[in-house]
């Protein structure tokens, strides 16, 4: 998908996050998006492919585009998780991702500080501190729970002030020395849970 069609399903899905336009309700016509955006039929055709294949809409051929629950959104998706966080309701789904976050980064880290390698330990010690997260995730040993986190991490992208990069030095530090629960402790320090 061009940049353009991105563009265009960015905007569309920025309505719907807005609650322009509702859940369960039809988007306009394709050639009604045509004329509110100014763009082509085939770019409104690929924006909202490109937010079917997001989970916000619908299509059926013929009918249209209905809007789905969020509930049935790939929230984890960049242009969704980015779109959410900024738009109505951005509170809620900000605290929801902390504490996914919270419940899969300390299970990474406690993986990692079981099974991180001597090299991986070194490592750990010499970081900086924003490359720390992606090390122990990958220390973890486990690509799918890597993975999330760096699925995660795009979707909407961390704050570090001073008091979180401190976390996350003595996060390393807890993973390098393989203290699995000094480790929990950081990670949930790093994202401001008590």
């Amino acid at each position: 998908m061009t940049r353009l069609h991105e563009g265009k399903a960015d905007e569309l899905l920025r309505s719907i996050v807005s609650g322009r336009y509702k859940p369960g309700t039809m988007l306009p016509k394709e050639t009604d998006l045509v004329d509110e955006f100014g763009i082509s039929r085939g770019t409104v055709r690929e924006a909202l492919r490109a937010l079917e294949e997001r989970g916000v809409i619908t299509v059926k051929h013929g009918r249209g585009a209905r809007v789905q629950p969020p509930g049935e959104w790939n929230v984890l998706d960049p242009v969704v998780a980015r779109a959410m966080s900024t738009g109505r309701g951005s509170r809620q789904f900000l605290d929801e991702l902390q504490l996914y976050r919270v419940v899969l980064e300390s299970e990474v880290a406690v993986l990692a500080a079981e099974r991180a390698s001597d090299e991986q330990r070194a490592d750990l010690r010499a970081a900086a501190a924003p490359d720390v997260r992606g090390l122990i995730a990958g220390a973890s040993g486990n690509r799918p729970l890597a993975a999330a986190l760096r699925a995660l991490d795009a979707a909407v992208e961390p704050r570090l002030g001073p008091q979180e990069l401190d976390a996350c030095r003595r996060l390393a530090a807890a993973v390098a020395d393989g203290d699995a629960d000094a480790a929990r402790a950081a990670v949930r320090a790093l994202n401001g849970v008590d």
